[in-house]
């Protein structure tokens, strides 16, 4: 019997040579597995430079047009003057390749490298630094155009289609099918309540605790683009506001002095309207249902283990205090 592969990792070695073969980069060292999450992340370590080579994962990127849209963003910021790993063309003048998996077409990117790193944002400082970052690149944002599409971040994304996959997978929980069910069409409501949040492109993962590299001098540069797309600006701020929630949950003064500091970056370079703000928690409690939608979506490749009763109980417990927040609605 012929077992079909829904998630394979590609070779370290052939990925090496087949980069040595296909861009001007000179002689490739090693290339070492860094990451899998929604790609499989590389670093490349040549003679002269270090990159990164990102391999999409073929059941979330099938359509190259849709990868193509993320490298035309990364060389707008580039061109406003925005630091960020961009992608860097092959020799056949190609900067997104389709790759033969045993699963099929995976699409393969070599980035330049982010230099610097990761800095928690523990204090005022560097979360006012971040909301600069962070306006610097919704600005830069605002001019961009191109020729392919990609899926939107509206109300489909963010709430219908994570909530098809929950219902689905906790069938066994009615009780909570129907709490998420009721939250989902809340949310709704409530986005639909506000009349002029800006829209535009989003970073789509601007939680603050990874894909920005800083410097000594204070520089950064931005990457890990992989979710950018057309969205609310309000639901990109979220993703900032609840990782600092997940992380200071206990100590509220500390999460309001880090929220304040970034509003502050932010508003130091562009417009942040009070609609966009108070609109927020809805985008937070967003964020929740969609990355919870996420998880149980990827059982097949990361498996169930961390993904039953205990997971689902801790979301749920979650979505239970929304239930004040919400004006008893739930």
């Amino acid at each position: 019997m012929h077992f079909p592969v829904v998630y394979s990792t590609l070779c370290e070695q052939a990925l090496k040579e087949w980069i040595e073969e296909n861009y001007a980069v000179g002689k490739v060292q090693r290339v070492e597995f860094l990451l899998r999450g929604m790609n499989d992340t590389y670093k490349v370590h040549g003679d002269e430079a270090l990159y990164i080579f990102r391999v999409y994962r073929g059941d979330w990127r099938r359509h190259q047009a849709v990868v193509e849209f993320e490298m035309d963003f990364l060389l707008h910021l580039q061109a406003e003057g925005i630091s960020v790993s961009s992608p860097i063309t092959a020799l056949n003048g190609e900067r997104v390749h389709p790759l033969q998996a045993p699963e099929g077409i995976r699409f393969g990117v070599l980035f330049t490298y982010a230099v610097g790193e990761e800095r928690s944002i523990d204090n005022a400082d560097i979360s006012r630094l971040f909301g600069q970052a962070v306006a610097q690149l919704h600005s830069a944002a605002d001019t961009f155009t191109s020729s392919y599409e990609r899926p939107v971040m509206d109300q489909n994304y963010l709430i219908d289609k994570p909530l098809q996959v929950i219902a689905d997978l906790i069938q066994h929980r009615p009780a909570d099918v129907k709490k998420v069910m009721a939250i989902g069409s809340v949310l709704k409501e409530r986005i639909a309540q506000f009349s002029a949040l800006d829209w535009g492109v989003c970073h789509g993962d601007l939680h603050g605790n990874i894909n920005i590299s800083y410097s000594d001098n204070q520089m950064y540069t931005h990457y890990d683009f992989d979710l950018c797309g057309y969205g609310y600006r309000a639901y990109d701020i979220a993703q900032f506001r609840l990782a600092r929630e997940v992380r200071l949950g206990n100590e509220p003064e500390k999460l309001s002095e880090l929220w304040n500091a970034f509003l502050e970056g932010y508003r130091s370079v562009r417009q942040l309207h009070d609609e966009d703000i108070r609109a927020v928690p809805v985008f937070v409690a967003a964020r929740q249902l969609w990355l919870m939608g996420l998880c149980l979506h990827d059982l097949h490749i990361v498996g169930s283990l961390e993904s039953g009763d205990d997971f689902i109980d801790e979301k749920m417990e979650y979505f239970n205090s929304l239930s004040v927040e919400f004006a008893g609605r739930l």
